[in-house]
């Protein structure tokens, strides 16, 4: 049994060490070799905890959603701080496309202190901000490699950061079950019929708060929950001003700008 502990233990430290490294690669290769490969839930959430701790134990965020109908777990940690609105954002790119997810981001104003039990109330007063928000999407498997959900999860479901967009008022954000969003670039406007997923935005925080709290997380001040896409995966130019609206809710206008493997890591 403690050999099986031991190998264990070597196996998860040897991937989380080659998926941390991808993370500053504008050609990252996940993938995992047989030996290598990740099988239960249990597993890929200790690969993720390997990997907070080579990021000397910076936790900026979560991303999350309601487990899925196959009880398959969505919760993974955003390693990188979020990037202002304000600024360029700067991230990897696919074939010079920046790929994005309209979300709305929870700000946490208190610890939620782990092995604890919150109900909703308690979540939603731990809540000071809600703001626009992009996640910052990179996929970091091959086309070629099949990776399965457990892998996936321990990469971190494709998160690469997070642009934190202007503050919106909490109650409308709360009441978000629909959002129309227009993405203006080069004149050219598209506009979606953004749904969540999960019914409303909110919802699958008082899931995840009190699941990082029985696997013995806390949930820090300061930390920011992302919920899911209004409108899934969404490509745009780089290196040109680009509108984000929410209807009702706020706009602001950022320029995506890709690195690649030369230059700084600036997070």
């Amino acid at each position: 049994v403690k050999r099986q502990s031991v190998e264990r233990s070597t196996k998860l430290k040897t991937i989380a060490a080659q998926l941390f490294a991808q993370r500053t690669s504008a050609a990252p290769q996940s993938d995992l070799p047989p030996q290598l490969a990740l099988t239960s839930t249990e597993d890929s959430l200790a690969v993720q905890q390997l990997m907070i701790a080579l990021n000397k134990g910076q936790v900026f965020g979560w991303k999350c959603l309601l487990p899925l109908d196959n009880c398959a777990i969505i919760l993974a940690p955003i390693l990188k701080p979020p990037q202002s609105f304000a600024q360029i954002c700067r991230l990897y790119t696919e074939q010079n496309k920046a790929r994005i997810e309209p979300e709305i981001a929870f700000v946490f104003a208190q610890n939620m202190p782990k092995q604890a039990s919150y109900s909703e109330a308690e979540i939603d007063h731990a809540v000071s901000d809600t703001h626009m928000a992009l996640e910052l999407i990179q996929n970091r498997f091959s086309t070629a490699y099949q990776a399965n959900h457990f892998a996936k999860l321990a990469d971190g479901l494709s998160n690469q950061g997070l642009l934190l967009g202007p503050k919106i008022n909490k109650q409308a954000a709360y009441d978000a079950a629909h959002i129309t969003i227009a993405i203006t670039q080069n004149n050219q406007c598209h506009s979606y019929l953004g749904k969540h997923p999960c019914g409303l935005a909110q919802t699958p925080i008082y899931w995840a708060v009190n699941y990082l709290a029985k696997c013995g997380i806390t949930l820090a001040a300061g930390q920011i929950l992302i919920t899911g896409s209004y409108c899934g995966v969404i490509e745009l130019d780089t290196d040109v001003d680009t509108e984000i609206d929410y209807a009702g809710l706020g706009k602001y206008t950022v320029k995506f700008s890709g690195l690649t493997d030369n230059d700084a890591v600036i997070f």
